[in-house]
Order: C-alpha cells, then structure tokens, then sequence
C-alpha cells in the first residue's frame, strides 16, 4: 500500500483514523434506519468512503463490538484480489484495516483499544470477556465491570499485540476532561493519576488542542501522544470520513510501527490534521534516488552493489572497511565533484584518501580501490523527471541519460554541473580541513551557494571588454605613429605643387585640380545614394517577426492567430513601404546620373581637361623628364589628405576610447567588489544568531601566503625566485614584500594599497631588487602583461570564528572538533540540494553531537535529502532516520547487509550490532515516557 506517486524506500507517512464507526455500533442513527433497504452501508460501501477520503489506515473502534471486522476484511480482501486480477473495482486505493474497539470502562469512561492488523473478530470478543463486559455489544453506553485502569492492563495483554488510547479524552465520556471554566478533572483526580501511570499507556484522543490538561496530572499526562480520529458515526454532518485523522510516519502500516511512532510523539511521527498544513509527500526538487557500484576493487563484484535513497534522511553505518566512504567518494566521482576535494592543501588526509580511492588496482593487494572496469550508475530526480549519471573508469568521464518512453536513452545535453545536479558532499575530515588551508574550497562552496558565479561571469566580462579595449589601443597607437611621417609628406607635396603653379601652365594645372575635386565629388555622392538604397533594402529584408512554435497554439486558437496575423501584416506593410523607397532611391540616383545638370556640367570642364591635355604633350614634346608631376602631385597630396583625416580622427577617437577603458576599469573593480558584497551579505543572512560560527569576509584575502601564490600565478613564476621582493619572513612569520603589503592593509586601504603594486610591477622602481626589475622589464615587452596586472585581484579569503563559553575565537585556536563543529553548523544552515557527510561527528563530544549534528539534521530533513554516513548512533536513532544501509564485509566484499527503516526491527538489531552504544541509543529515544518501552 502506498501513494500513487510514492515509490521511496524507508518510512513515509500515512493517513491515519484512529476512530470510526460501523453499523456494528447501535449508535449509528441513520445506518441503523438504512439497514435492509436499497441504502443500507454494506462493508464494500463503507471501505470506499475511507478510500475516497485517502485515509490509508483507519482503526475500527465500533462500541463494545468487534462485530464488521471480519466483514470488513473480507470484502476487503475481494476487493483486492479483483485488483490484483486486473478489474480494479470504481474508487479502490489500498487501505489498511486496524481492528479494534471502543470500550466503555465503569464509571462510563471509553477507551480506544487497537489491534494488530491481523486480529480479528474473534479477539475483540476475547479482549471484551476479559473485561467483564456482558452487556449489548454495540451498545455505547453499557459498561464493564472493569475500572479504566484494569481496562487498559487487560489491552495491553492482547497476546496478538493491542494498543489503549483514552477516546474523545478531553470531551464527555472522556478521562481527561475538566469542569467547564476550570482545569480540575471531573472525574478523580487519584483514579486519572493510577491511569496515566500505567505503563504501556503512549497516547490519548485528543480533540481540541486548545483544551489544556487537568491540572492534578498535566506532568504526567504531557509525554503523552495527542491523535485524532473521525468518531464517524455516519456519512453525515461534520464528522466524516477524511474530516480528522492524524498523520503517522512508518515504514510500514504495523502495530509495532504505529507503537514506536506514538513512543515518537507529536511533532516527530505524528502530525495532526487539525494542526497547520502539511504536506506528507512534498519532496526536495533534487533527489538522488539510488547510486549502483559495480566491478570495484571491493564492492559490486558479482552483482552492483545498489544503495537506494528516501528523500529525506538516509543513514549508512557499518564498521570500519565496509564500504561506507566507498560510497561517497563513488557520490563524488558520478557528479564530478572531485574539483572541490582537490581544492585542499596537498598534504590534507581527506584529499590523500581520496586520491588512494581514484586510482584503478592492477593487483588485488594495490592500494586502489578502482578497477578498470568499474562503473558508478547514480539515479537523479528533478521535480519529477528521471536522469542517469554513468561513470566509467576508463575514460574517467559521465555520461547522462533521461527516462522517457519506459527506457534510458541519452540526454540531448551532456553537462554535468552544480547548477544541473547540485549536491554538497563532504568527506570524513575534509570539514575540518576546509577551517584552515582549506578556506579556498570553502569559498567555492559558499560561492555556489550565495549565486555569485553570475556576478564572478560579469567581473569576467568587463575584464574581456577591458583587454578588447587595450588592444584597440594599442592598435590605434601603433597607426598615429605614422602620423608626423604623412604630415611631412602632404608639406612637401604642398611645396612642389605650388612651385609647379608658378609658371606659365599654372592655371591649365589649377583649373584641372579643380575639375579632379568635383568629379570625385559627384562619384562619390552618387555612390553613396546607391550605397543608401541597398541599406534600405537590407532592412526590409531583415523585419521579421519570430514564428510562433506550433505545438504551443492549436486550431481553436482563432482569434490569437487571428491577431497574429495582423501583426504579420502590419510588418509586412512597413516592409513593402521600405522596399518601395529604396527603388525610388535608386531611380532618382540613375536619373541625377543622367540629369541635364550635369552633363552642363561636364560639357562646361571639357575645354579644361582638353587644355591640361594639351599642356602634358607639349611638356613631354620638350623633353620634360616627369610630364605627370603635376598629376601625380595632385593625386598624391590628395591621398596624403585623406590619411591625415583618417588619422587625426583615430587621434579623437583614441582620446575618446581612453576613457571609456579608464570606465572600464572602475567598472572591473565595481563588479569585482560586488563579489565580495554577495558573499558578505549571504555571510550575515545566514549565520544571523548563529550561536557556533561567525565567518567574515576578508576582501583580497589575510594570508600572505596565499596572495604570495596568486602573485606568483600572475607572474608565471612557479619557483622560489625573488623572494625578497614579492615575500619574505622570518620564522615561519612574513615580514615583508608585496604580498605582505596587501595582506596586512587595512581593510578601507586595501583598493590604494593593491593598486600601488600593481604600478611597481608596471614600472618597476629601484625600490625592487634589480633582478627583479629586469625579470618586469622583459615581461613588459609583451604589451598584455600590463593588461592582466591592472585587472589582478587577489581572491577574498574567511575569517572564520567559534564560540567558547560565550567568547568568540580565531579558528585557528581551536582544536579539530570546534574547528569541525564550527564548520558543520554553517554548512547546515543554508542549501536545498542534497547533502552528503562523511562521519560528521568525528572529533565532536556528544553534546555537540546532539545539539548540533541531530538538531540540524531534524531541521534540515524538511527541505532537503541527506545522506549521513556515521559510526554514532545518535544521529541516526535521534535524528530520526527515514532509512538507513547496514553495510558489512563478507566474502571479500563490501556489501549492503541490511536496509530498511528503524521502525523495522530487524534494522534495529543490525544498527545495534554495528554501532557501539546503540541499544541505550534507542532506549533514550523510546524513554521519552520515562519508563523503558
């Protein structure tokens, strides 16, 4: 039995009536009146009704009657065996019937007593004969002999498992009610009092939450279980089917499950109807729904080995070297989330396992945990669609396939990222090392988490328009070099052409110059009239509206297309408009070609053109060496003109784009800086309160060190030259140098203090070593060194705080469980996607294990899927696990012994084999009442 559309493993929750009614009860006015006609409630009839109303378990209470629980099983078992044959009866969903019965003690106090599923009529009568019970059965107000307190002894002796639950407690017949206007009980507080203490008692009938408990046995009365129920006692009114239940999280719908749920209590495993909305089957929208591991050097030899996921909280546990971080680092792998590990300091133990783990064995004694062969199958749900991650370790690469069609077949997009498949996975020790020279991994997370990667691809963007930019600088420089070169020529032209227009053919050559002007003139207006209705035409050319996509708008949209239409038409309209003016360009530009005007015009200059004619044969018949000077001259000087224009406009131009890139500039430290703000304000969000961590961020980093290696990187100096210039200390302290000047700036000087380094790396002064110097100058004849200097950041690094005894520290002075504590209580306070650790409690004392690790995994349960891997019992028995993998090592292999929810008591067995200290972890958790259960 399950919803239609849940199909997780582990516990779930279920609808739950803990009270209703048949016609067994002769309290049931109108079922009673119906019985023999065409509306007479049959057991089928009544087993719908309950369908209808989604209840998945509904406890039958009839009074003092057992009456219609076999009847009720028996249609019920019709109904399912058609089903099962495929003739699925009108309005069928699974149901699960709890026998039961409502007992009225003596003194007329009713009690709820609900049997294991399997009970049947036959025990209800043996429960009411031990009660002494001889009354009309069905009959609510006839009475034991039994006082309440004998009532719920005799329950609880049900050789096959019963439960007793006070009924309507708070209401008439009920034990726990009070005198109206007053918290005093009606009935005797010594009598209430002997019945709250017997044990075994888990759970009343509550039906008003606002009604407070009698005050003479409020503390004893508190641990208890607050249900719901319908009392229905017809289909009419407001107390029907579906109107009050209660919400009860198992693993399966048992007596024994349902007992531990009430052990529970509200809040945990039970939810009430009447309480604020509820959605049971609400999931996170990132899901990893099960992860295979075959052929590895030791797990999934054989058959894969195949760990499936509620969405909730899933825990592994098993003792060492059973595969339990096999799982993780496989997790790590199939999402390609080993960049993150990799961002650890080298010598760091998580990276150093990790780095064992990814290594393909040739020998079954190699220390890698890979063959090649080995494959990793993960199964990823996103807001409903189905997608397969395949990792292979030849090739060392993922594939992704999406379900469609009942099969895998590969996705059109092959990407696998953090925005496709979020995850956070954190490996045994990488937390800790994440506090200290792991912070750049750390940032990476926050990063991801605060969405700054839109605001680093900006920052990245206006630094490729800034080098776009210099570049055309560059170029623009390198043609105005040429420009005194073409000012000199144009003189010189300038001299011998006015020297040439000194003799007798001066004004021949004059008049011909000036003839050459115009004609170029009326070309090249003519030229750009035709140039114009060709643009007029690519425009017309070029308005269009987008098509609408035809799966998206179907026929009996007709005024919608119908509206489209005229848009196409109104288009259309202008386009034709155009077109019609660019035809008209053209004819009136043949037409000007051919107007009289002009060739007035060209009649007019003929005399001249003949005259200069004329004029250079007769230079040439009296032995002229150069007859085209003249000539040549003009069209030279007017080349040379034209580049002088060309360039002086580049000089504006320059001018004009020198500062725009001076904008550009302040533009790549404004986004640069809007980095950092997006962090610090995720920073301040998130850790509000935060009563564990305080983390600040340090704009272009503290650790001089680490500005040391981005300095370095810049420079492309990987070895330990020029340590005197760029960093040097002196006991393991630094003391001096570039990095050391940035690192040590005050915060508000930070930005002068970057950018007066950046100059002595452009123009080095003597106050840098003179190797140094040289190395600076060579880089500078490459013209993009300075380019990538002026757009250098060192990246921001964290100050990360903790919390002793009401004081904030430094990191640093911590030891490896506050530094790990510190670190988990952020990474638990922000995020949705699913979230994998690694044996979180590792150098943790148990009472951070409980305040932090199972507070945070409760709260963080309800928004995301976690996936815990630990060897405390703790956190899977009071962080409630929805399911939990046993994993053991049999037979050479690491296996998955055991699954399933801690409500199955053959999980709790494994876990308490496993895990040292499970037993007294259950029974602390079962206490609650104050007594073992």
């Amino acid at each position: 039995m399950t919803h239609p559309s849940w199909t997780y493993p582990g516990s779930r929750w279920w609808k739950f009536d803990f009270h209703t009614h048949t016609p067994a009860s002769k309290d049931t006015g109108h079922w009673q009146a119906t019985v023999g006609t065409a509306d007479e409630v049959t057991p089928e009839a009544w087993l719908l009704r309950y369908m209808a109303a989604e209840i998945d378990c509904v406890a039958v209470t009839d009074h003092n009657s057992g009456g219609w629980i076999d009847k009720l099983k028996a249609a019920y078992a019709q109904m399912m065996a058609q089903a099962e044959a495929g003739n699925l009866p009108p309005g069928f969903r699974e149901i699960t019937i709890f026998p039961g019965v409502e007992i009225s003690a003596s003194g007329g106090v009713h009690m709820l007593a609900i049997f294991n599923p399997q009970a049947a009529t036959g025990d209800i009568d043996s429960l009411l004969g031990a009660v002494g019970y001889t009354g009309t059965k069905g009959n609510g107000d006839g009475e034991t002999g039994r006082s309440v307190v004998e009532v719920i002894e005799e329950v609880l002796k049900v050789n096959v498992g019963a439960i007793p639950i006070p009924a309507h407690a708070d209401a008439v017949k009920g034990l726990l009610r009070v005198n109206p206007g007053t918290r005093k009980c009606v009935l005797s507080a010594a009598m209430v009092k002997q019945a709250l203490e017997v044990g075994g008692l888990l759970a009343v009938e509550w039906c008003d939450p606002a009604t407070p408990y009698p005050e003479a046995v409020e503390k004893l009365a508190n641990p208890l279980a607050r249900v719901l129920g319908s009392d229905c006692h017809n289909f009419r009114g407001s107390k029907t089917p579906g109107s009050a239940f209660t919400w009860v999280k198992m693993a399966k719908p048992t007596l024994e499950g349902l007992r531990l749920a009430l052990l529970d209590g509200n809040g945990v495993s039970l939810r009430r109807s009447d309480e604020e909305p509820f959605n049971p089957f609400q999931t996170p929208a990132h899901v990893i729904r099960s992860i295979e591991i075959d052929k590895a050097q030791f797990m999934g030899n054989g058959n894969a080995a195949r760990l499936e996921f509620s969405p909730y909280f899933n825990a592994i546990v098993g003792g060492r070297g059973t595969g339990k971080s096999t799982v993780v680092h496989a997790l790590r792998l199939v999402t390609r989330r080993e960049g993150e590990i990799q961002l650890l300091p080298k010598e760091s133990e998580p990276l150093e396992r990790f780095e064992a783990f990814n290594t393909i064995a040739t020998r079954r004694d190699d220390s890698g945990a890979l063959k090649a062969e080995t494959a990793i199958r993960l199964e990823w749900e996103h807001e409903g669609r189905q997608l397969r991650l395949r990792w292979s370790a030849t090739g060392q690469r993922t594939s992704v396939e999406e379900w469609g069609d009942g099969q895998w077949h590969s996705s059109p997009s092959q990407s696998v990222n953090p925005s496709r498949f979020p995850v956070r996975l954190f490996s045994q020790g990488q937390i800790a090392a994440m506090a200290g020279g792991g912070r750049p991994a750390l940032l990476t997370i926050i990063d991801e988490a605060a969405g700054v990667e839109s605001f680093r691809q900006a920052f990245e963007e206006a630094t490729r328009t800034f080098f776009v930019q210099r570049a055309r600088l560059r170029e623009i420089d390198g043609k105005l070099a040429t420009l005194p070169e073409v000012e000199r020529r144009l003189q010189e032209a300038d001299r011998k052409l006015k020297a040439l227009a000194q003799g007798d053919h001066a004004a021949v050559q004059q008049a011909y110059a000036r003839i050459q002007h115009q004609t170029r003139a009326v070309e090249e207006t003519l030229a750009q009239l035709r140039d114009a209705a060709a643009r007029l035409r690519e425009t017309a050319s070029g308005l269009l509206l987008d098509d609408w996509l035809p799966q998206h708008f179907g026929d009996t949209e007709t005024d919608l297309l119908a509206w489209r239409a005229d848009a196409d038409a109104l288009l259309a309209r202008a386009r034709q408009r155009l077109e019609q003016e660019a035809d008209t360009l053209e004819q009136g530009a043949s037409r000007l070609e051919g107007d009289a005007r002009l060739a007035a015009w060209r009649v007019r200059t003929a005399p001249a053109r003949e005259a200069h004619q004329q004029l250079q044969a007769q230079l040439a018949a009296q032995g002229v060496a150069d007859p085209q000077a003249f000539a040549r001259l003009t069209q030279e000087r007017q080349q040379l003109e034209v580049q002088a224009k060309t360039l002086r406009q580049l000089q504006t131009d320059r001018a004009r784009l020198e500062a725009d890139n001076k904008a550009q500039q302040a533009l790549i430290v404004k986004r640069r800086q809007a980095m950092t703000h997006q962090r610090q304000d995720f920073l301040s969000k998130k850790l509000q309160k935060n009563p564990h961590v305080r983390i600040s961020v340090i704009p272009f980093g503290f650790d001089s060190t680490a500005i040391e290696r981005s300095l370095r990187d810049l420079l492309d100096v990987k070895d330990e030259r020029f340590v005197d210039d760029i960093l040097t200390g002196e006991n393991g302290q630094a003391r001096s140098g570039l990095a050391y000047d940035i690192a040590t700036a005050d915060e508000p000087d930070k930005m002068a203090k970057l950018e007066s380094v950046r100059h002595r790396l452009i123009e080095p002064s003597e106050m840098l070593g003179g190797h140094f110097r040289n190395f600076l100058k060579k880089k500078a004849d490459k013209p993009e060194f300075a380019d990538h200097v002026l757009t250098w950041f060192p990246e921001d690094d964290l100050k990360i705080e903790y919390q002793r005894d009401g004081r904030w520290y430094a990191i640093s002075e911590g030891s490896q469980g506050q530094r790990s504590a510190a670190l988990l209580a952020f990474l638990l306070a922000f995020g949705e996607e699913p979230i994998v650790l690694d044996q979180p409690e590792d150098d943790l004392d148990n009472h951070l294990i409980y305040d932090l690790i199972v507070q945070q995994i409760r709260e963080n349960k309800l928004r995301r899927q976690l996936i815990v891997v630990t060897h405390n019992p703790n956190v899977v028995v009071n962080g409630d696990a929805d399911l939990v993998h046993v994993m053991d090592f049999k037979g050479g292999q690491c296996i998955v012994a055991q699954s399933g929810a801690l409500q199955e008591k053959a999980v709790r067995d494994e876990v308490c084999r496993v895990m040292e200290g499970g037993r007294e972890a259950f029974s602390r958790r079962w206490k609650r009442l104050g007594r073992e259960v």
